[in-house]
């Protein structure tokens, strides 16, 4: 044997015998080292309860079996974590020496409970023994292997004691290092990239913890997350501990009521509460969350400021003080369910007879401040208001002060009742300066009338529909317009036209397109029940004539019937039948009504005349000419 061959086999020995000698060390001698040092390091008691076993792959080290660690007192779980396998990949050379230096920790199958007590206290602290209450050993903490943690097909659950909540996630695969250093420490940053299920949702989660020695030793630390689903879209900066959340968040969702569902709370069927994109600073703490210095995109809405929700509570509860630039109730009252706003206006326009949707309002309990720059309530349009609403068990009070609309000012409340089976409405406006005609339109479909008014409304109904509301309302109103015009209709013509008094006909220049009745003034008071309007203090002003009018309005078959009883303003020339007036009905469906002579009043007015001239009611029926040639100012009565 030549001598090459002859070192060339001593090299090979040595290396076999340098691969051998792992499987030579006897596993067993660092159960109890490991379990005590682990013990330490965790302020928890630690158990290797199956076998040892040396591995060689990824890396050299041990493998254990049914490995649990200790709660603390009192928790409801025995353990705080159990693992069919603990894989601790270890450096080679202080093997030989019967040191243990870990690179590596593998988690296989952990169940880790997470807890919080009564008194708020969490089980995930790790800064105490648990019976000398000295301070956990750090330094064996990092011997056992924390710089690279890899945890594979994990479950975490999580309970409060305080509120009896608990949540879960499954399928948890992360890996977690640390930077190696001479010094063994754990106020190190530590990196996370894996993934996990909550509520049969896949999320990605990626970030970095500053400090982690101080998270596992109930200090605040750094922290950048990132998620990224089919539910949700967020990155996080700031800091977490035992005493919360905190920092900058950016959130979209692909629907607010997906989301909610998600999260376990879900929102009842209805309409909107779509996509939602927000950027602000978050903070969560004992169930509280809250949004401060923030902007949400939400249902084609943009709104700035201060929001918090309270999921203590059996009924969500929200508190804030926002901005928004539009808020359009119309669609969230729509039939239907649909998270895009425009496909349940749309809905709502189709079938104006379905049941409004009301049933958001037992949702949750509100204290909201809102600045509105425009608010679309059902038939009325508010360009701005600052609007202080709170909602409980499913009755929202809103008051509406610094209200802009229809180019006036004003103030109004809102009350909607929405605990029972039927839901009850009541409303209060007062309003001045506003222009007549688009408020009228908004509000009760009268296009006519044009002027500058002054509206006070207080009104109540109850229903589950549109119609149904319209139908049962009651209360009372007042408007006064002025220097406006009802069009369509030239009433001080109707009322000094013979032909109109005597026949009941309107000529074409009277009434059309282009007819109008031009007024300095016309004023109403209205009461209201079960949606009749009636009034009998209407007093119209124009250039020509003076009227006073009684009579009432049915809102829901859209028809009025008016009396009107004219007076001259000034003499006109050449018809002396202004020095009566003619008294005249307006009957019919509001938008074409028609005119006619008003007999009972007209006998009454030419009866008043025909005293005033010395002759008595009673010669109406022994001399009827008296009435014609009263009309016509072509008799004079003498006495013989």
């Amino acid at each position: 044997m030549s001598r090459s061959v002859r070192i060339q086999l001593l090299v090979f020995a040595a290396i076999a015998v340098l691969l051998a000698t792992p499987f030579l060390i006897p596993v067993n001698t660092y159960r109890g080292p490991l379990e005590r040092a682990a013990s330490r390091a965790l302020s928890r008691e630690v158990h290797i309860n199956g076998p040892l076993h040396l591995t060689v792959y990824p890396d050299i080290g041990l493998s254990l079996s049914d490995v649990s660690v200790g709660n603390v007192p009192g928790a409801s779980s025995p353990h705080f974590m159990t693992a069919g396998h603990v894989i601790v990949g270890a450096k080679i050379a202080p093997l030989f020496s019967g040191n243990l230096e870990v690179t590596e920790l593998t988690l296989q199958k952990p169940v880790i409970h997470l807890e919080t007590d009564k008194n708020g206290g969490s089980n995930w602290t790790f800064g105490r023994e648990p019976a000398s209450g000295r301070p956990a050993d750090a330094s064996a903490l990092n011997r056992i292997g924390f710089s690279h943690l890899n945890i594979r097909d994990g479950e975490i659950d999580y309970s409060d004691a305080q509120t009896g909540k608990t949540s879960k996630v499954t399928d948890v695969s992360l890996s977690l290092d640390m930077p190696d250093v001479a010094r063994p420490t754990l106020a190190l940053p530590l990196t996370l990239d894996g993934a996990l299920t909550y509520h049969g949702e896949k999320l990605k989660i990626s970030g970095r913890l500053d400090n982690f020695g101080a998270l596992l030793n109930a200090r605040n630390t750094g922290a950048r997350l990132s998620i990224e689903s089919n539910i949700i879209n967020a990155d996080f900066t700031g800091t977490l501990g035992t005493e919360g959340i905190s920092g900058a968040l950016k959130l979209g969702a692909h629907s607010v009521r997906s989301f909610a569902a998600w999260l376990g709370s879900p929102m009842p069927p209805g309409n909107g509460f779509g996509l939602v994109a927000l950027e602000g600073q978050f903070a969560a703490r004992d169930g509280v969350y809250s949004l401060t210095h923030t902007h949400l995109a939400f249902d084609s809405m943009n709104l700035n400021g201060d929001i918090a929700f309270d999921t203590n509570p059996d009924i969500l509860a929200v508190k804030g003080h926002i901005s928004l630039d539009r808020l359009d109730l119309n669609p969230y009252l729509a039939p239907g369910a649909s998270d895009d706003t425009v496909t349940a206006a749309k809905a709502k326009t189709a079938n104006p007879g379905a049941p409004l949707a009301l049933g958001g309002l037992k949702a949750l309990n509100a204290d909201m401040t809102l600045v509105v720059g425009a608010l679309v309530l059902p038939n009325v349009k508010l360009d701005q208001a600052i609007v202080k609403a709170a909602l409980n068990k499913g009755v929202l009070k809103a008051d509406m002060t610094s209200v802009t609309a229809y180019g006036g000012t004003g103030k109004a409340s809102l009350v909607v009742d929405a605990s029972g089976a039927i839901p009850v409405i009541h409303s209060a406006l007062e309003m001045s300066g506003i222009k007549a005609q688009p408020f009228l339109t908004d509000t009760v479909r009268v296009r006519r009338i044009s002027g500058t008014a002054a509206v006070s409304l207080d009104l109540t109904s109850r229903g589950n529909t549109s119609a149904a509301l319209v139908k049962d309302l009651s209360g009372k109103s007042d408007i006064r317009i002025a220097d406006g015009a009802i069009g369509g209709v030239d009433l001080a013509a109707v009322a000094r036209v013979v032909q109109t008094a005597l026949t009941g006909e309107i000529p074409g220049d009277v009434a059309g397109d282009a007819a109008k009745t031009p007024f300095s003034h016309l004023a109403a008071s209205f009461t209201i029940q079960n949606g009749i309007m009636r009034t009998n203090d209407i007093q119209l002003v124009s250039p020509v004539v003076q009227m006073s009018g009684s009579g009432s309005v049915d809102l829901p078959a859209r028809t009025l019937e008016l009396h009107f009883d004219p007076k001259p303003a000034k003499p006109i020339p050449g018809l002396r039948i202004a020095d009566i007036g003619v008294p005249f009905f307006v009957k019919g469906p509001w938008e074409k009504p028609h005119y006619g002579p008003d007999i009972r009043n007209l006998a009454k007015s030419i009866a008043e005349k025909l005293e005033r001239n010395g002759a008595a009611p009673l010669d109406l029926l022994t001399q009827p000419g008296l009435s014609l040639k009263s009309i016509f100012g072509t008799e004079k009565r003498t006495n013989k």
